[in-house]
């Protein structure tokens, strides 16, 4: 099999789709009719402005210039379930064209080392800004294991393929047993607990997404093949779905970073803020007090919190024994007529 430099992305970087008879200047990198099959570098593109859009929305949420219900409204929630799935769809059919030929070992083995890499670095950056809800088993863990596991599959008969896949997702989304809500077992999933976490993609029921997409190449050997891509918007989709490992470690600093300067500059409430004020003032009001006095209250806590260096140790809840003494100062000082 020959994997091209250039087809390094998320899907391409594992699944190596190949890239004989790429020439420069074509449309996504490689001839119509070559052995590379731009439509699904588009694909992947597409795959990767929603999960920009997505991310874009997160971001926007979390620095407070929005308020997006992303953990609990229905339709943000198919829209990550549909983004995610397409991700891992495409890997699955990847996988099967990396393979029709036989798979050349030490190229996948390299390929799949970039993405372990990739996957290494998510998790140390997450824990490093969100140590309370940290990255330890997301899209591209997933997609490192899915790949090994489904070389198994990528010669078995469709039918069964796509019958696994469902029995993943099955046993994914309705069996739950607290054994598997230990660190150590918690990436296979059908925990009774949700782990804290930003991005958490465990095996079940994820890689029957993965599965599906083998089945799927395997039933339509033909997928995608001599479609060409013209117009410059699919040629940049194209681009960006082969490389689309570095860009999905670029488009989220980039996104964050853009969206922390427009929270420095436009007069918003920090969500932690906001969500503090919130439950303060509910709960002062719950001990009879006025709704002025307790809004008056509860933001000079946050004021002398902020003041003293507390805030973020406070809304992390990692005060130490002295800092808690701290915090019942602030809220005597606070409470003085």
């Amino acid at each position: 099999m020959d994997f091209r430099r250039g087809d390094d992305g998320i899907m391409s970087a594992v699944d190596g789709v190949p890239a004989q008879g790429s020439t420069p200047g074509t449309a996504g990198g490689s001839k119509t009719g070559g052995s590379r099959r731009p439509a699904i570098d588009v694909a992947r593109g597409l795959a990767l402005v929603a999960m920009a859009l997505y991310h874009a929305s997160w971001d926007a949420t979390y620095f407070g210039l929005a308020r997006f219900d992303l953990l609990g409204d229905p339709l943000w929630l198919a829209a990550r379930t549909a983004i995610l799935s397409s991700f891992l769809l495409l890997a699955g059919i990847g996988l099967v064209l990396a393979t029709r030929d036989g798979l050349d070992t030490g190229r996948f083995v390299r390929r799949l080392g970039r993405v372990a890499a990739g996957a290494a670095a998510v998790s140390a950056a997450s824990y490093a800004l969100f140590p309370d809800s940290p990255i330890f088993f997301g899209v591209l863990h997933h997609i490192v294991l899915a790949s090994i596991v489904g070389l198994a599959f990528v010669r078995l008969p469709a039918a069964l393929t796509l019958t696994a896949a469902a029995a993943a997702v099955l046993a994914g989304t309705s069996l739950s047993f607290p054994v598997f809500d230990g660190p150590w077992l918690r990436w296979i999933g059908m925990t009774s607990v949700a782990p804290e976490s930003n991005d958490f993609v465990p095996v079940l029921p994820w890689i029957g997404a993965v599965l599906t997409g083998i089945g799927l190449a395997r039933l339509w050997p033909g997928i995608g093949e001599g479609v060409a891509v013209t117009g410059a918007a699919r040629r940049i989709l194209a681009l960006a779905g082969r490389h689309s490992l570095a860009v999905y470690l670029l488009h989220q600093p980039l996104l964050f970073a853009i969206a922390w300067a427009a929270a420095q500059i436009l007069p918003v409430e920090a969500p932690a803020v906001r969500d503090f004020q919130a439950a303060c003032v509910a709960n002062c009001e719950r001990a009879g007090v006025a709704s002025a006095t307790c809004t008056a209250n509860c933001r000079c806590v946050q004021s002398e919190l902020a003041r003293n260096g507390l805030w973020e140790g406070f809304v992390a809840n990692r005060l130490s024994e002295r800092e808690q003494r701290g915090l019942e100062a602030a809220v005597a000082v606070c409470r003085k007529p």
